[in-house]
């Protein structure tokens, strides 16, 4: 039920049928680009709505292998109101499959497999440049980044998180053109290949979840296309097309000023004044005079807070 519902996660309210279904395969697809080997005793899940692809595979005895597509949140519905026990799926003609879970029996109409979309080149998928680190690293960044990413839509090439492997670092920076968010993680070993590239905030929330069940994530970026291995999962996401802001020039590199307090005590002084913050125009000045802190927000309406800390 957990892969199902990691699957589930690239399937959008659309009117195109097949975007709708998720498909069920046993046997290696090349028409997804997102399967794996029948030799290697797994069943492939598989959804996409044309940005992002997630496929997960679980444990299973295959009889006869072969592919089939069908509505992925009705079968997530019988999924759970199913007792704990083996689920068993047999294709039968039409595209229906027969679905069979103790004593609860259901049939239910499918679509087929090679009406499903390709997100992947498959033939040309052995050629990438994969690069490894800790899945646990990547959750951080993202978490320490994806807040600062635009959500107004006129703005297309800020609607991400933007991802640089380059030497022996991996960067992510993501900005709305008010604040800007970056950060960075070194590996031990060398990047063979300089590749950057823009992710869609959708796909990086949807692989925020997916991080949570893996030690080691592999990620690859191609011209248009960025692909994340978590472990019995793979997230597939088209990247934004776009020329992302040169961040690093508004970064100041010989800066005489650097604060170093501890985060929960300026997240507390922060929140305390902050309630004072003006609605329409949120902000807060600090002041810094010798090892004392001053944060001060004010609003004509209701009057002004005032916090100093060393």
């Amino acid at each position: 039920m957990a892969q199902m519902k990691i699957a589930n996660m690239a399937v959008n309210n659309t009117p195109i049928p097949i975007l709708s279904n998720l498909l069920i395969s046993t046997t290696s697809d090349p028409l997804s680009g997102l399967l794996g080997s029948a030799a290697d005793g797994k069943i492939y899940l598989a959804a996409t709505d044309l940005e992002i692809g997630i496929r997960v595979s679980v444990n299973g005895r295959v009889t006869d292998g072969g592919s089939i597509t069908i509505p992925a949140k009705k079968f997530a519905a019988m999924v759970k109101e199913m007792p704990d026990s083996e689920i068993h799926f047999v294709t039968m003609p039409e595209d229906k499959v027969s679905v069979t879970c103790g004593s609860a029996k259901f049939r239910i109409a499918g679509l087929p497999a090679d009406e499903f979309p390709p997100l992947i080149d498959e033939e040309n998928d052995k050629k990438r440049n994969f690069v490894s680190m800790d899945a646990n690293a990547l959750l951080t960044m993202i978490q320490q980044t994806s807040f600062a990413a635009s959500r107004e839509e006129t703005r297309h090439f800020l609607n991400g998180v933007h991802i640089s492997l380059k030497e022996k670092q991996v960067k992510m920076a993501a900005t709305d053109g008010k604040r800007l968010a970056v950060a960075t993680v070194n590996l031990d070993d060398a990047i063979t290949e300089e590749k950057q590239g823009i992710i869609p905030i959708k796909a990086v929330e949807r692989l925020k979840d997916m991080l949570l069940s893996s030690a080691v994530v592999r990620i690859c970026l191609d011209n248009s296309r960025a692909i994340f291995d978590v472990g019995d999962a793979t997230l597939v996401s088209r990247l934004i097309e776009g020329d992302y802001p040169d961040y690093e020039r508004v970064i100041p590199v010989d800066n005489g000023i650097r604060l170093t307090m501890e985060t929960e005590k300026l997240l507390s002084i922060v929140k305390r004044v902050g309630t004072m913050a003006n609605p329409k125009t949120p902000g807060l000045m600090m002041e810094t005079t010798g090892d004392v802190l001053k944060v001060k927000a004010s609003t004509p309406e209701y009057g002004e807070a005032t916090k100093k800390r060393k």
